[in-house]
């Protein structure tokens, strides 16, 4: 399917519906006049964990063509955003906040959120998310052209906070505990509830090994 022959709705529908599932960056920010915007972004990945970062895109106003949304309008303006992730007990908050609110109108107060303070920067953090990610910006990037424009944000990771029974002397976070939602396509999501395990092989022990027992092409 060639990207260039489809029209905006069908890239669109394409695009959220081949990369599964994408992890939920329920992203806290605060503008000029501090107020707090909560909203959820599903382009979200880590991208580096030596320099710890992670990125997420965040599209424009639909009720305002070409007009970015308050998240990155606030991440561009302050320089400061923190990442929370969601679990089952938040996703009605979550799907709440992602209406589109007036920048004048703060999600956390109109939707219930209960916020906590961060350690780093000046952004609060959403209090009952299993994990909080604080963050300072260090890239961003428009892709696109308007009124259809993403800005891709690169930020540094400067805090954690992570649930006390989610986590081991040895750093070790307890995946199955997290117990993540993550976005498919359209208004579905997916569960995160069973993790299982597969060690990456020694190259020569594949190669020894010849070709997968599980390739039953032949009968």
């Amino acid at each position: 399917m060639d990207p260039d022959t489809l029209d905006d709705a069908a890239r669109h529908k394409m695009t959220i519906g081949t990369i599964l599932p994408r992890p939920i960056a329920w992203t806290t920010t605060q503008n000029q006049a501090g107020v707090v915007n909560v909203a959820p972004f599903s382009y979200f990945m880590g991208c580096h964990s030596y320099l710890p970062a992670l990125a997420l895109s965040v599209g424009s106003r639909r009720d305002v063509p070409g007009m970015p949304k308050d998240t990155a309008a606030n991440i561009l303006s302050t320089g400061e955003f923190v990442v929370n992730l969601v679990d089952e007990a938040l996703a009605e908050a979550m799907n709440q906040s992602a209406a589109a609110f007036p920048p004048d109108v703060g999600e956390a107060e109109a939707v219930g959120i209960e916020l906590a303070p961060s350690v780093k920067v000046d952004v609060a953090r959403v209090a009952a998310s299993p994990i909080s990610i604080e963050c300072r910006l260090l890239h961003s990037l428009t892709l696109g052209e308007a009124p259809l424009a993403s800005t891709l944000i690169v930020g540094r990771i400067v805090m954690w906070h992570v649930r006390a029974d989610l986590l081991d002397p040895a750093y070790r976070i307890d995946q199955a505990a997290v117990q993540p939602i993550a976005r498919m396509g359209g208004p579905n999501y997916v569960h995160a509830r069973d993790p299982w395990t597969m060690a990456i092989p020694d190259w020569r022990d594949v190669v020894d090994r010849g070709p997968s027992d599980a390739d039953t092409s032949d009968t």
